[in-house]
């Protein structure tokens, strides 16, 4: 059976960005959009060396930046940061992700079609077999292939340091080109696996962990915003971050006096720990990993809980 390529379209109405009121346009015909992620920096010439290569295959490919800052080799951030932004681009997009610990050894190079969660909107991923792209949906791929195709390459001889420029580049640029997955490489049904530390939630609480700090320094954690309210009911709740104990979560960052800390539902719907106007995670010494946890009480349990204090 022929392979299905997938045509840029307006969006179903289940997509992220229709929920928060607008809908994407598809682009213009023929017109493929690459997103570029990776922890290359700017300083040198990694970027654009694959943005070259690419124009030397397809020079009409759209290319949107959407990172080249993630820390080296940290695949949670890179996977963090697409999460956020992959989903809300066309259908039919190609995501080239190069944040590649392992270039040069067993590790394998992967090109697989996703789709978000609870979606059919499916998108097209390059990169490292590295665990990584699992991390972007709690979908698994609808195929996945190696890319053992060196003709797609832009060298028969890959450099071992540099496959971002040599495999990866290429195989996007042909993917944007028309190619299809099975053309570039073998199907395989194994693919690396990692998964987000998921909390804990009983009817005393949720127990989570912060999973990003944004250059403001919000703690973003692994608590959704569904978590809490399936849980709370009408008792109030405190939020224990660290030494820090916040009561109550706000709507917004401007709820909290200058350099107070609050925590607040973010805009992807998980739970943050902030300062108004400050960095929380230099102020609250916060970082990736650390425990959060929401204590829930009724009126009545605070008041016994203050009268067995005195």
């Amino acid at each position: 059976m022929a392979e299905k390529k997938i045509p840029h379209r307006v969006c179903t109405p289940v997509c992220a960005p229709c929920i928060l009121g607008f809908r994407l346009l598809p682009p213009p015909d023929g017109v493929v959009i690459v997103t570029l992620t990776t922890d290359f920096g700017t300083s040198d010439g990694y970027v654009a060396a694959m943005k070259g290569t690419m124009l030397g295959i397809r020079p009409d490919v759209r290319m949107i930046d959407v990172t080249h800052a993630v820390p080296p080799q940290d695949i949670m951030e890179a996977a963090w940061v697409l999460r956020q932004a992959a989903w809300t681009y066309p259908e039919g997009t190609v995501h080239l992700v190069v944040v590649d610990p392992g270039v040069g050894t067993t590790r394998r190079p992967l090109a697989a079609r996703f789709r978000p969660t609870g979606s059919d909107r499916e998108h097209l991923f390059v990169g490292p077999d590295n665990g990584l792209l699992s991390l972007l949906t709690d979908e698994p791929p609808s195929r996945a292939v190696v890319l053992d195709r060196p003709e797609f390459w832009r060298t028969s001889r890959a450099s071992r340091t540099f496959h971002g420029r040599d495999v990866f580049a290429p195989v996007a640029a042909h993917l944007a080109g028309g190619a299809t997955l099975r053309e570039l490489g073998s199907v395989t049904e194994e693919t690396s696996s990692l998964r987000w530390p998921l909390p804990i939630a009983d009817a005393q609480g949720v127990e989570g962990s912060i999973l990003h700090v944004d250059r403001y320094g919000n703690c973003v954690t692994n608590i959704q915003r569904e978590t809490v309210e399936a849980h709370q009911a009408d008792r109030s709740v405190k939020v224990y971050a660290g030494s820090t104990i916040i009561r109550g979560i706000s709507e917004t960052y401007g709820h909290a006096a200058v350099s107070e800390p609050l925590a607040l539902f973010g805009s992807s719907g998980a739970l943050e720990v902030s300062v108004n106007k400050g960095n929380a995670s230099q102020l609250l010494s916060l970082s990736r990993g650390a425990p959060v946890r929401l204590i829930f009480e009724t009126r009545s349990e605070r008041a016994r809980r203050f009268a067995e204090a005195a």
